[in-house]
């Protein structure tokens, strides 16, 4: 430090070292005086990777199992070194490189060893101890670190500062010094440290589901519902995750988190469901929310198959009564993309009178099908005023599905009244609560906003919205969501010029309708029909199909065509009146 506070102003000191050198570094780099090359910047990059492991150790790899590899080692230098000389005069086909790549971890023998020998082994037992005993942690802060090693003495931020400035291969995750994670392959080889350490029967250690138990009570403590549920499926303990799940009144996957719910509970048999029926229910309100029909019908068949056997031995207490309501609220959803308006009132009702008055999830979730029911009925102010109602419990109760059902369903309302504006910001809110795991049911949304940026004559954006609409939409089983995105598709291809496309993609869509036996969005996609044969020029079979669908403007297009103003407007005189007469 003397000699830095005396150095000449033409002499530049360096300084190689593999820990933080013991000098007042944030006063240097407050003055600008210092230039730290740290572990992160000496990280090969894609490219970098590529160059040293096919030019510099000769190997052929691709750019794909160079991306791997680099990926796995973090660009760690050392560990692309290592694998390249595992691979050197070995491994020559690509399926045994592909093989060789997915296997490289911390526990291959050459990385194990230079980690043990030059990282771990190097650590007081304390230390060792405590890098194997959080290893089993995605990402780790101080006071986890002591929930889950026991610790009362709250040593463990102290204990991750000295790793960090030891550079002890942990990885900073935010800027505030709380969150980190071990490297990838030092975590692989912590982790096979602990189970040999466990399975070698150590006295007094605690069991690998006994660490995720801790990790589990620390993260549920501090609101971190999601990551302690993640930390009770590792523990197995099945109970545990089963509570976190259906959470203080919102079960985790109303709050957004369908996909680790359900990856979770599709490795779960079928014993396990039929103990915890509440775990059924679960399972078929994610598995709808994926789109899987067919297996929601499946899980809620075999939920109602367990409370028929109990009810027939015991009789149905409050909890039994509620997951019945649970079924018919589902079953309600079903219905609700079906379009079957009758169906879903009469499970809607089903559903309010078995679930129990303290269920807000489902309850709210039930008011908004009534108020789908009133959209499909086109009352679309008791729609418009329950869809708000929907919103406002669902943001009080941290509802984010039926919070986005909602502000979709407003922006079909406020599309349907030419309220181009407002329901676009709806329709982006909707997918701005999506988050970046869009859902199938995005896929209305995405459609909504393809149709007003053509109004707005903003053809390509109109593409971008209805092709994204499209993908998200065939996730759906037995749902015609994907027919308005494709009725938009032809509208924009044949607002391009691209008639023999739009005539394609119309022929396809109402063949997927008439399979499915869909009648929603016909009479739009009828009417973009006659608007096709009309520019091939095919007139006449343009006239008598939109005779046969009895649609007046698109017969009045037809006799415009013809050069028949005068019958044109007298059928969109009598459109008119018709309309009036209806509001």
């Amino acid at each position: 430090a003397f000699l830095l506070e005396h150095l000449p102003p033409q002499l530049h000191l360096v300084i190689t070292t593999r820990e933080d050198p013991p000098l007042p570094l944030a006063r240097l780099r407050a003055r600008a005086q210092v230039t730290e090359v740290r572990a992160a910047d000496l990280r090969f990059t894609a490219a970098e990777a590529a160059d040293f492991l096919n030019q510099a150790m000769g190997l052929a790899l691709s750019s794909a199992e160079v991306a791997a590899l680099e990926a796995r080692t973090e660009g760690w230098i050392a560990g692309l070194q290592l694998a390249a000389v595992s691979m050197q005069g070995h491994n020559t086909e690509q399926q045994e490189r592909t093989a060789f790549i997915q296997s490289f971890t911390g526990s291959h023998r050459f990385v194990m060893d230079y980690l043990l020998e030059e990282v771990l082994h190097q650590q007081p037992p304390q230390v060792q101890n405590f890098l194997r005993n959080t290893s089993i942690l995605d990402r780790f802060c101080g006071p986890l670190c002591d929930a889950v090693l026991g610790d009362d003495s709250r040593d463990g931020q102290r204990t991750i500062e000295a790793l960090e400035q030891a550079n002890l291969f942990i990885v900073p995750l935010d800027n505030e010094r709380r969150w980190y994670r071990y490297h990838h392959l030092f975590g692989e080889l912590l982790r096979q440290r602990l189970h040999q350490q466990i399975a070698a029967a150590e006295a007094n250690h605690p069991t690998i589901a006994a660490l995720h138990i801790r990790a589990s009570q620390w993260y549920e403590a501090n609101g971190l519902e999601l990551e302690a549920f993640h930390q009770a499926t590792l523990a197995q303990d099945i109970a545990r995750a089963e509570r976190l799940i259906e959470g203080r009144g919102m079960p985790l996957h109303f709050r957004g988190a369908i996909r680790p719910v359900l990856k979770w509970l599709d490795t779960l048999p079928t014993a396990v469901f039929d103990a915890h029926p509440s775990l059924w229910l679960a399972h078929a309100s994610t598995l709808l929310g994926t789109g899987q029909v067919a297996r929601t019908e499946e899980a809620l068949a075999a939920a109602e198959r367990l409370l028929q056997a109990k009810e027939a031995v015991q009789g149905l207490d409050e909890h039994a009564r509620d997951l019945i309501g649970r079924i018919a609220a589902i079953r309600a959803t079903i219905a609700a993309g079906l379009q079957q308006t009758a169906v879903m009132i009469a499970e809607s009702q089903r559903a309010l009178r078995y679930l129990h008055p303290d269920n807000q999830a489902f309850r709210t979730s039930t008011n908004w099908k009534m108020g789908y029911a009133y959209h499909l009925g086109g009352d679309f102010a008791a729609a418009s005023q329950a869809y708000h109602d929907a919103i406002t419990k669902s943001q009080a109760s941290g509802n984010t599905i039926f919070t986005i059902m909602s502000h979709i369903g407003l922006g079909d309302i406020h599309l349907i009244e030419a309220q181009l504006t407002l329901a676009a910001e709806h329709y982006r809110r909707a997918i701005a609560l999506f988050g970046e795991q869009l859902l199938p049911s995005a896929g209305e949304a995405y459609s909504g906003l393809a149709q007003i940026y053509y109004e707005w004559n903003d053809l390509a954006a109109a593409r971008h919205h209805a092709e994204t609409g499209l993908q998200l939409a065939r996730q759906w089983e037995n749902s015609d969501s994907p027919v308005h995105n494709e009725w938009m598709l032809a509208r924009v291809r044949l607002a391009e010029g691209d008639v023999t496309g739009a005539a394609v993609q119309l022929t396809q869509t109402v063949t997927f309708m008439e399979e499915a036996k869909f009648t929603r969005h016909l009479d739009e996609i009828v009417a973009t029909q006659v608007l096709t044969l009309l520019a091939q020029g095919e007139i006449a079979t343009a006239g008598a199909l939109a005779k046969e669908h009895d649609l007046p403007l698109s017969q009045a297009r037809v006799h415009l065509a013809q050069g028949d103003p005068h019958t044109a407007l007298s059928l969109l005189t009598a459109a008119r009146q018709m309309v009036t007469t209806q509001q």
